[in-house]
Formats: structure tokens, C-alpha cells, sequence
């Protein structure tokens, strides 16, 4: 599965076990607050944060030496720093910007800053430094360059938030970071991972190398002229948003098409998360067309982030926490260790699934309910995640 991985590639399980145990539950923190509270910039950031970066920050650690032979110097070093330092942003943001307290708020930016910008610039010297670039790996540096960008903006309304100065400009600000979070970095690093994962983990024909390049450089391209228009208002900003829609639909097309032709056609829950994520992308690209004429935002962040993102970091965790739990205790000698498939119940996998798809359809309806299944969702998936996790510890502590 991981062609050529070795113990001096990967970094210790413990690495970034702590970020995909953790995301589950700022997703838990997350469905509490909506509940109580109504939906607001505080849940969202701790989903997009404490669950979405949190497990994509987990599953880089993995990906990078797997996908792009980066090896990262002092892994659990970058990996508790990082760690620390986020959890800390997700404290203080919250809190501060709940009860308005400026000291938190000043925290949360030093601490946001530190994390991400250190996680990053660990990742892009390492891809920076590899020899006969592919296609995948310019597509992750560009995902790291926008992300970069996308926090810098972010970090810039946190600070407007401190000194209590909303500019007018403040929506187009807002704009701009969430057409480059999620088309910058989302999309684009999951596009490039699944360049490499999507025939590697599920047996699947390669994608092509023109259809890498007309997926990635068109993101590029259209990303970039979405944000020079959102500033300068050249007037071609529709013009752009259709062409990004254009790349969605045939990234989307091209990847179903592979997963439902892959060679081992045994049922998959992971390639059924896959494939949910893909159906909510195409209504969320959609919805972000329709946007210009009818006011969808709440839609387009639904389908986009929680429909098409969480829905395809479930599915890669699915596979990446039973291999890496095998991976490590054989790597020492055990051979007692379950199969990968027999790790997790698949019935628990099916039900968290569902939950899954439920709370994006409720939240279309009523918020409460929503969040109340995507708390149950969550609290299954930290279930399932915990069970491998224990089996890691407790076949490593038989090592004499």
C-alpha cells in the first residue's frame, strides 16, 4: 500500500495520532456550541480548525514521506509544537471572541501564528527540497502558498477584531479567505494527494499526467484571477467562478469514475465517504454559481466544507489510522496485530456515516438538529479512532 515507506521515513505513530484523537472532539465542542448557542464564527472556526486542520495537519505528517519523500526532522518535535500551540488558538479564540476579551484575542494570534506558520514552513522547505518536483508535489506547495495566504487574511480579522475596527471592507476581506482556504488549500491538497492515494489505497487506473495538469493549474490559474478581480473588481469575477466550477466537475467525474472502476470491488466504507463527499462538492460548486443571483451562503458552506471535506478526511482517516496502527507494531516485531480491515467495526463505520449524512442534510433544515447528529457523528468517530489507537499501546507495551 505505502510502496517503499520505511521506519526512518515515517515519523512515531504517537506523532499524529494526538491530532486525528483530538479533531473529534473540537467537532463534539462544536456541535455543544451550535446547540446551545446558534451557529456562529466561533463553531465554525472550531470545526474548520479543530477538525479539519487538526486531522489534515495529522494526516500531512503522513502523507509528506509517503506521497512526496519528505522526510521531516524531529517529528514529534514539529508535531507537539504544532499541537500545543493550535490547541491553545482554539481556547483563546474561542473564549475571547465569545466574551470579547481582548487579551484572548491577542493570544489566539500569537498562538495561531506560531502553530501554522511553523507547520508550514517545516512542510514547504521539505517539498521545496525535492529533487524532480511531480505534478503532486507542485500541487501541495501551492495548497501550503494559499494556505499561508488564507491565514495571513485571517489573522488580519482577528486583528481587526481586537482593536474593535471592522473595516467596510471587512466582507470582501471574508470573501477572499474562503475562496482561498477552500479552493487554495482544500481542494487543491486533496486533489493532489488523491492524485497519488486514490490508485495506491484503492486499486484504481492512474490519473493521467494531462489530467493532473488541467486540474491543477487550472485551479491555479482561476484562483488567482478570482482574487486579483475580488481586489481590483476587473469585472471577469463570474467568468472565474464558472471555470473553477468547470475544474470541479471534472475532477469530480474523473474520480468517481475511478473509484466505481476500481479492481477490488469489495465493499469499502472509505470509498463510500468518498463518494459522498463528491456529490455534496458538485452541489456546493453549484450553490457557489447560484450565489451570484440567490443567497446560499450558509448552503455553500455546508456542502463544500462539511459535505465534500469532513466527508473525504473521514474516509482517508478510515485508512490511514488501521494501516499506520499495523504499520508501526509490525515494524517491531509483533506479529499478533489484527487485520486492518478487522480493526474497526464496519457496522460502527456504516452507522458514523450515516449520522454523517444526516446532520449535513438536517443543518439544511434546522441548525439544533444538525448539530445534534453531527455530535453523535463525532462521537462515534473518536469511538472508532480510540479502538486502533488502544490496540497500538497495548501490543507495544508486550515489547520486552
Amino acid at each position: 500500500m505505502f510502496a517503499g515507506l520505511s521506519l526512518d521515513q515515517a515519523p512515531p505513530f504517537e506523532a499524529p495520532l494526538k491530532f486525528f484523537l483530538t479533531a473529534p472532539i473540537f467537532g463534539i465542542i462544536a456541535s455543544l456550541m451550535v446547540l446551545f448557542g446558534g451557529i456562529n464564527i466561533v463553531a465554525l472556526h472550531l470545526i474548520t480548525i479543530g477538525f479539519m486542520i487538526m486531522m489534515m495537519f495529522g494526516a500531512m505528517q503522513q502523507m509528506l514521506p509517503v506521497v512526496a519523500g519528505v522526510v521531516i526532522k524531529k517529528p514529534l518535535f514539529t508535531a507537539n509544537f504544532t499541537y500545543t500551540f493550535l490547541l491553545i488558538f482554539l481556547f483563546s479564540f474561542s473564549i475571547g471572541f465569545y466574551y470579547h476579551l481582548t487579551v484572548l484575542l491577542q493570544l489566539s494570534m500569537i498562538t495561531l501564528f506560531l502553530s501554522i506558520a511553523f507547520f508550514s514552513f517545516v512542510s514547504l522547505k521539505g517539498l521545496l527540497g525535492v529533487q524532480n518536483r511531480s505534478l503532486i508535489v507542485n500541487g501541495m506547495i501551492a495548497s501550503f502558498v494559499f494556505f499561508m495566504v488564507a491565514f495571513l487574511l485571517g489573522f488580519y480579522m482577528i486583528y481587526l477584531h481586537t482593536i474593535s475596527n471592522i473595516e467596510e471592507s471587512y466582507t470582501q476581506l471574508l470573501a477572499l479567505h474562503y475562496n482561498i482556504i477552500f479552493f487554495g488549500w482544500v481542494f487543491l491538497l486533496i486533489a493532489s494527494i488523491s492524485f497519488q492515494v486514490i490508485p495506491m489505497f484503492w486499486v484504481c487506473d492512474a490519473y493521467k499526467k494531462h489530467e493532473q495538469k488541467i486540474i491543477l493549474f487550472g485551479t491555479i490559474f482561476a484562483l488567482l484571477f478570482l482574487v486579483l478581480d475580488t481586489i481590483f473588481t476587473l469585472g471577469y469575477y463570474f467568468i472565474f467562478k464558472i471555470l473553477i466550477v468547470g475544474i470541479g466537475v471534472y475532477f469530480t467525474f474523473l474520480t468517481y469514475q475511478k473509484l466505481k472502476n476500481r479492481k477490488r470491488k469489495l465493499k469499502d466504507q472509505s470509498v463510500l465517504f468518498w463518494q459522498t463527499g463528491l456529490v455534496f462538492f458538485i452541489f456546493g460548486i453549484f450553490y457557489f454559481i447560484l450565489g451570484e443571483f440567490i443567497e446560499f451562503d450558509g448552503v455553500i458552506t455546508l456542502t463544500l466544507f462539511g459535505g465534500f471535506a469532513i466527508s473525504i478526511i473521514n474516509g482517508m482517516t478510515y485508512k490511514i489510522i488501521p494501516f499506520l496502527t499495523w504499520f508501526h507494531l509490525s515494524s517491531k516485531g509483533i506479529f499478533t496485530v489484527p487485520n486492518m480491515r478487522d480493526m474497526i467495526d464496519d457496522k460502527l463505520i456504516t452507522i458514523q456515516r450515516y449520522l454523517h449524512i444526516i446532520s449535513l442534510v438536517a443543518f439544511i433544515f434546522d441548525s439544533s438538529i444538525g448539530a445534534f447528529f453531527f455530535l453523535l457523528s463525532n462521537g462515534v468517530l473518536f469511538y472508532n479512532l480510540l479502538v486502533p489507537a488502544k490496540i497500538y499501546f497495548r501490543l507495544r507495551a508486550t515489547i520486552k
